[in-house]
């Protein structure tokens, strides 16, 4: 009985120690900055946000093949999750084309879908990538932080979240816009 009660509080600490490692007890700065603009190429994905991966990363296989040589990715999400059943969440996932590659868009305008979004002003918030938990943890720490601000400030919800997946630095920016 004291062995399965040491490997229990064994078990319990490096979930702690974990859990801290991937900064699910860090504080969340939230701040309002411009941001943008931002041009990307993008497939829509209808389904639990969860299944975003494979979408993106098919994306960012045949960006590569057309000789696109995007680093950082983006992800627009329309529902909200505690509202929309899963099967009917929408979101746009995809690539950021870097200024090199910008030349290469009107001739790769019928193998994919472009967007921009223009400069304005957002709510932002970031979370290191740690590993690929942190797509999963982030959003868990991000967003009701975002909600308990909003509500504190007396802010409209925004329509939309918005993640850019910035690869050069580990992190991910979770974004609000506010215009």
């Amino acid at each position: 009985m004291k062995i399965a009660l040491i490997i229990l509080g064994i078990i319990i600490l490096a979930v702690i120690v974990f859990l801290f490692y991937m900064g699910m007890f860090s504080g969340v700065l939230i701040e309002t900055r411009e941001m943008g603009p931002y041009t990307f190429a993008y497939v829509e994905h209808i389904g639990p946000y969860s299944g975003v991966g494979e979408p993106m990363t098919k994306l960012d296989e045949e960006m590569r093949g057309a000789g696109f040589n995007s680093v950082n990715g983006i992800g627009v999400y329309y529902d909200d999750p505690k509202k929309t059943p899963k099967e009917e969440l929408r979101s746009e996932v995809g690539s950021i084309i870097t200024n090199e590659d910008m030349d290469k868009i009107e001739a790769n305008k019928d193998k994919f879908n472009f967007k921009t979004m223009e400069r304005k002003n957002y709510l932002v918030a970031e979370f290191l990538i740690k590993n690929m938990l942190s797509y999963m943890f982030g959003p868990m720490k991000i967003y009701p932080a975002f909600g308990k601000y909003l509500e504190e400030k007396n802010i409209l919800v925004p329509e939309k979240g918005i993640e850019l997946y910035n690869m050069e630095n580990n992190k991910i920016i979770f974004m609000m816009e506010l215009d």
